[in-house]
């Protein structure tokens, strides 16, 4: 493999393009401070186009534990400094044609990060970020709402029904659980048993994903465990893994 096709698969596993509703994500490779890559939306028909980080900077900050006292007026005015609006929470574009769209696009991705870095910067910030919080903003920039079923159970090998914070409902009867732990020896505990009663039920079509916050101070026998119940995926990965268990 040369080092260009090595470069062009790395990049592809990471920028990649889907549907979402009525608009098309864009992963792009800007990164917020958690080291997540920031995802914008695009919108529009074959002639004219709006770019939006659908939220994701005000998202990033608030489930990272920041406390947002600043006004919407305040905020606007920082993005208004990229030629960008802010409205409802969210960085967006003016209508662009589609010659500028891939301007419009890294313009945006940058604002959400730049607002992102500097909410951080100004901002007080809870000690302990909401991991749960976080993954389940992630999801709803990935998949379709309904897609999404919120704290649902599903029965293990032992026929006890386990409650999942997000199971994902994929297409050709497919199911994808992501389940946040938290350093804690009662949350670690609990996912490796309901995380294992469900994986040792062999169930046709069911993939398990538990995810934990890389920037927490974990220790290597912790994460251990929590093998024996899923795989595990740091949550800094989090976004490049689900998409390609997904298949999106």
């Amino acid at each position: 493999m040369s080092l260009l096709t090595y470069v062009r698969e790395a990049i592809a596993e990471i920028a990649t393009v889907g549907s979402h509703g009525d608009a098309v994500y864009v992963n792009t490779l800007c990164i917020y401070p958690s080291n997540g890559f920031v995802q914008v939306m695009v919108y529009g028909n074959q002639s004219s186009f709006t770019v939006s980080d659908n939220g994701g900077a005000v998202n990033e900050l608030q489930a990272a534990g920041v406390d947002l006292t600043r006004s919407d007026a305040s905020l606007s005015r920082f993005v208004k400094r990229h030629g960008l609006t802010f409205r409802h929470g969210e960085i967006q574009s003016p209508v662009c044609s589609r010659a500028e769209l891939p301007s419009a696009i890294a313009l945006v991705a940058n604002a959400s990060k730049d607002l992102a870095d500097w909410l951080f910067d100004n901002s007080k910030i809870k000690r302990n970020r909401d991991i749960k919080a976080i993954v389940r903003s992630l999801l709803q920039m990935t998949f379709d709402r309904n897609a999404i079923k919120e704290d649902g159970t599903i029965v293990g090998v032992s026929n006890k029904p386990h409650k999942f914070e997000n199971i994902i409902f994929l297409s050709n009867d497919r199911r994808l659980i992501v389940d946040p732990v938290i350093r804690d020896a009662s949350s670690i505990n609990a996912r490796v048993v309901a995380n294992m009663d469900v994986r040792l039920a062999n169930l046709v079509g069911v993939e398990q994903r538990i995810i934990y916050d890389d920037e927490d101070d974990w220790q290597p026998e912790d994460l251990n465990l929590l093998q024996v119940g899923a795989t595990v995926v740091p949550f800094s990965q989090s976004a490049g893994v689900i998409r390609r268990v997904a298949g999106l």
